[in-house]
């Protein structure tokens, strides 16, 4: 009887079901129809603004990123690494669908092609350029494609500081050239371009910016605040300080488990995981601090001006909101931050006219 009812009530269901399109209200007007081939032209035309932009942002991040990192080795310890300059791509790094985009848009073919060339450093020096195709390093011929990317790679590591001769083909035309790299802090800086949010942070060997950050920032100048921020947090090892900060809490967590354990009480293991979620927390308002101060040395040392970047807390703490001013939780408060930052900017001033090295005071151990 049960499953006759449940038979009888499905058919109800289903019949009201097919009555609901005639009594649902429907649009009125006549909008003209959708030709599939204009949505693909659109479809790529959109790609293409997509990944233009994104070569714009890239761009921008590697120019503002260049000096923070060269002018600030001394405090990158053994995290530091030879620059060229120099970033290269091949046809066959895009899906095959957006192939036939990427010629049209960047000309590439298999050869390894120069996809950056960052202002100011010793590729664009030695006259390399966007689009330049690269035939040879140091007298080896590159093969195409990935192995051709990852062969250039090799080559100009095993150069290490020394000059490298570069033959590539711009017009038609093969020249050559010599290219010095210099010393950099061995910290890569990258886009998020699928986070919308305002955020940026560094795992120890990356900088991570997302693209909501791209776009809040008004200035390189701030942007460069924002990278040195990140770059401080790296050279200062806070990643891993936290870490081993997470290990002994966890350590002291996992001793009370074992006593109350011994005592015939079952924790299931929460004062060690209490404890590691404790341990990582400590000092993280403290290293934000540090960051934020060392961040401006290093925007001093690398030739950026400071005198007006504390306003770009000001302007995060309208966008995160009533939190971000009163409350603080792994993070100093947005007012905290202006008015440090402010006054790391006038002790930077002071050094300035004294003639004194550029480097951030450092308690003595």
């Amino acid at each position: 009887m049960l499953k006759k009812t449940g038979q009888i009530v499905l058919a109800g269901v289903l019949g009201l079901l097919t009555l609901l399109p005639g009594g649902c209200a429907a649009p009125y007007s006549a909008p003209p129809q959708v030709n599939a081939q204009a949505v693909q032209q659109e479809t790529l035309e959109q790609k293409k603004l997509l990944y233009k932009r994104a070569e714009q942002d890239n761009d921008r991040v590697a120019r503002i990123a260049f000096p923070l990192m060269t002018a600030n080795t001394a405090f990158c310890g053994r995290n530091v690494t030879a620059f060229d300059g120099l970033s290269g791509w091949t046809l066959d790094a895009f899906p095959p669908q957006e192939q036939q985009m990427a010629r049209q848009l960047f000309g590439l073919g298999a050869e390894v092609t120069l996809s950056q060339v960052v202002k100011g450093s010793p590729g664009d020096k030695a006259g390399l350029r966007k689009g330049d195709v690269l035939v040879s390093i140091n007298g080896v011929r590159l093969m195409t494609g990935r192995q051709g990317l990852k062969q250039a790679s090799d080559l100009m590591k095993q150069a290490g500081l020394r000059p490298s001769q570069i033959h590539f083909m711009r017009g038609g035309q093969i020249a050559n050239t010599t290219l010095t790299p210099v010393q950099s802090c061995a910290f890569s800086v990258y886009i998020d371009q699928k986070a919308s949010n305002l955020n940026a942070y560094a795992d120890g060997q990356n900088i991570v910016i997302s693209r909501g950050m791209m776009r809040f920032v008004e200035s390189d100048t701030e942007l460069a605040l924002v990278i040195a921020h990140e770059l401080a947090h790296n050279a200062m090892a806070h990643v891993d300080k936290k870490k081993n900060n997470a290990l002994t809490g966890a350590l002291g967590g996992l001793a009370i488990d074992a006593l109350l354990g011994a005592a015939g009480v079952s924790t299931g293991g929460q004062f060690g995981q209490a404890g590691m979620q404790a341990g990582a927390l400590s000092y993280s308002v403290a290293f934000e601090q540090e960051a934020d101060y060392i961040g401006m040395y290093f925007m001093a040392r690398a030739g950026f001006d400071t005198s007006n970047v504390a306003t770009f807390w000001r302007r995060m703490a309208v966008e995160q909101g009533n939190a971000a001013i009163q409350i603080r939780s792994t993070h100093p408060t947005s007012p905290e931050r202006f008015v440090a930052i402010s006054r790391t900017h006038e002790e930077i001033q002071s050094k300035k006219k004294r003639g004194q090295t550029l480097a951030p005071n450092m308690q003595k151990r």
